[in-house]
């Protein structure tokens, strides 16, 4: 089930350059809402991550073929998870990432990664110097619905107690 909408959180991303924009977007054929930029560029969130967190997304390159990225970082090691390079003028190509490894316990008393703000990171490369566009449909952080009632809760206690 869906646990963070990056369409209603596109605000809060870090973007580089500034002019992404969140717009209904088409590829393929069917729009879809989604948070459209230049490339090459990038867009970062800083966020608490849920048990079994999978990141979800439509990608679209909307003029030339573009290279994307989608790492993790927890402000000293960055992470590349998953890159792939997408075509122009193709159907949405669907993303499916595994992100369970950066939340939950792990046996040791100085790593928690539920406690750890982690850095999303989207970044779209151009090839050979074209001026392109990007388009992420509608992308979101999933989890099961019980790690996503578990992460609701501990946002809350969070927030309470200002650690948040």
């Amino acid at each position: 089930m869906p646990v963070v909408d990056f369409i209603k959180e596109a605000t809060w991303a870090e973007r580089r350059p500034p002019t992404y924009s969140v717009e209904s977007s088409a590829a393929g054929g069917s729009a879809l809402p989604a948070i459209v930029g230049p490339v090459p560029g990038r867009l970062t969130w800083t966020l608490l991550m849920p048990r079994g967190a999978r990141f979800r997304a439509r990608v679209a390159a909307l003029d030339a073929p573009v290279g994307i990225r989608i790492g993790i970082s927890d402000e000293r090691v960055y992470e590349r998870v998953f890159e792939a390079t997408i075509a122009p003028g193709a159907a949405w190509t669907p993303l499916d990432v595994d992100l369970g490894a950066y939340a939950g316990w792990k046996l040791s008393l100085f790593y928690r990664p539920d406690q750890v703000r982690w850095r999303l990171v989207l970044s779209a490369d151009a090839f050979g110097g074209v001026p392109a566009r990007i388009a992420w449909g509608t992308p979101e952080i999933a989890a099961g619905r019980a790690d996503a009632l578990e992460y609701a809760e501990r946002r809350v206690r969070l927030t309470r107690s200002g650690g948040l």
